[in-house]
């Protein structure tokens, strides 16, 4: 019988990671590789409240406790490291299972040790899952071509394939990968498993947003942050802001952050393709996060020249409201259910004006051509204001972000 070790890598990904550690309860050891890449400490510090050179006491605290519930070892490392490849590497290299899973922390995996035991048992090297990317409302999301289910290899024999080597197979970005052999997997899916990266609390999608600015601009050129989530870093930097404050601004900053990537298509999860335990398990899992979805009211903090996304029900007449003034601007896509994907280069409206503090604004809707037969989810607002050096001075030496509100008429 072989021996199985889970390997987990972990940045404040409280949202699933529960669920998935009691999923895997049956394995022999489950790794936890904790901590940041160097290059984003100076932005997610301030987010995260602490330093993050030092573990985390609420990540080691909830390792301990699911340690002692679930009656399985689970092993909390925290380090700095320069970059997705040397954690990976290094996560891997701390299981001392035959067959070693890697598995993030926002998957949710239908396995047990059977379906592990057919995989050691063969010649292959390597396995996949069956993998479903959910977002919100129980939908899958993907990009063009892709496929509803996709194959997402996890699972290695550590006497064959090296730490270095596992990273060929995995799905990651900005890490160099060579080829693989396709005589390396096992034909057959080891499992099915429901892949939750885009659902997140306003905390999750908050760090998910600063880790990917800062991955973005390491991979080209190191330039350092810039565009809108500068403007937001540099306006917390005025004064005393909350982490609550700093989180749903940042939460709310990029569509990909609430779930709603650009150049993304949104479908149903066919029966015929989804097993049902795949849609039972993202549904219970999501529904929380689910819950007011799309909103008809939403009210919040903002920080000018940072866009504010929100899922809004569709409607004729959206009424907006700003307690600072500026030039603003609101741009809408309709987010549709088997249809098009979204495209934020193509708004079907845009509407900009003249924002006075406190006077609210109507936005004239209209039923676009090209909806007929596709579900209306709802529509993707994009609310952004510009407003003087002055005015946004005053606003952050006061410690007080703005707020807007939306509300569909």
């Amino acid at each position: 019988m072989a021996s199985v070790s889970v390997v987990i890598q972990f940045f404040e990904d409280f949202d699933f990671i529960e669920r998935v550690v009691e999923r895997l309860a049956w394995v022999d050891e489950i790794v936890v590789n904790d901590g940041p890449f160097q290059f984003t400490r100076d932005l997610l510090e301030p987010l995260v409240g602490r330093d993050l050179e030092q573990p985390s006491p609420r990540a080691a605290g909830l390792f301990a406790g699911l340690a002692r519930r679930l009656g399985v070892p689970i092993h909390y490392h925290h380090g700095v490291f320069a970059g997705e490849r040397e954690k990976r590497i290094h996560g891997y290299g701390l299981a001392s299972g035959d067959v070693v899973l890697s598995v993030d922390a926002d998957e949710l995996l239908l396995l047990d040790r059977a379906a592990v035991e057919r995989f050691w048992e063969s010649r292959a090297l390597v396995a996949s899952f069956d993998c479903v990317n959910f977002t919100y409302l129980n939908l899958v999301c993907g990009k063009l071509g892709s496929p509803l289910v996709a194959r997402k290899p996890f699972a290695f024999k550590r006497g064959a394939i090296t730490a270095a080597r596992h990273l060929d197979y995995l799905w990651l970005v900005g890490v160099e990968q060579a080829a693989v052999a396709s005589e390396d997997f096992l034909p057959e899916a080891l499992c099915g498993g429901a892949h939750l990266t885009t659902v997140r609390s306003p905390y999750g999608a908050s760090i998910k947003f600063g880790f990917y600015n800062c991955l973005y601009f390491h991979l080209h050129g190191d330039e350092g942050l810039q565009g809108s989530f500068q403007a937001a870093r540099q306006f917390f930097g005025r004064g005393e802001f909350s982490r609550e404050v700093q989180s749903s601004v940042y939460s709310r900053a990029m569509a990909d952050a609430i779930g709603l990537p650009d150049q993304q298509f949104f479908r149903t999860a066919d029966p015929l393709q989804v097993p049902e335990a795949i849609r039972e398990l993202a549904a219970q899992a999501c529904a929380p996060f689910n819950q007011g979805l799309p909103h008809d009211t939403l009210s919040g903090s903002l920080v000018p020249g940072v866009p504010v996304y929100a899922l809004m029900r569709a409607g004729q007449t959206l009424a907006v409201s700003l307690s600072i003034a500026g030039q603003a601007r609101i741009r809408v896509f309709p987010v549709l259910e088997n249809g098009a994907a979204l495209d934020l280069s193509r708004p079907t409206l845009e509407f900009p004006w003249q924002a006075e503090a406190l006077r609210p604004y109507d936005v004239q809707r209209e039923t676009t051509g090209g909806l007929s037969g596709n579900v209306h989810i709802g529509d993707l607002v994009e609310l952004v204001v510009w407003s003087g050096t002055d005015v946004v001075a005053a606003w952050g030496m006061s410690s007080m972000a703005p707020q807007f509100s939306l509300k569909v008429l």
